[in-house]
């Protein structure tokens, strides 16, 4: 398998659902309050940058990053 734009942008877009969807029910929230949140974060810059490779990397330490970031927000 060849590792082509679309298919990061793919992963990247699976991942930010997951993360979102996850952090939604696990805080009781509005998914597309937590989805506008998201797509707002480093991390989420991070996650687009298909030179960081974050893509790549554990969804769970993505989304504890994420978490992180928001926490004092929160």
């Amino acid at each position: 398998m060849e590792l082509t734009d679309e298919l990061i942008q793919a992963t990247v877009n699976n991942i930010t659902g997951y993360i979102v969807a996850s952090v939604a029910k696990q805080q009781n929230r509005n998914i597309e309050e937590v989805f506008s949140e998201f797509i707002r974060s480093k991390t989420y810059a991070l996650l687009q940058d298909k030179d960081t490779g974050l893509y790549w990397d554990s969804i769970s330490e993505t989304m504890d990053r994420y978490l992180a970031e928001v926490e004092p927000l929160h």
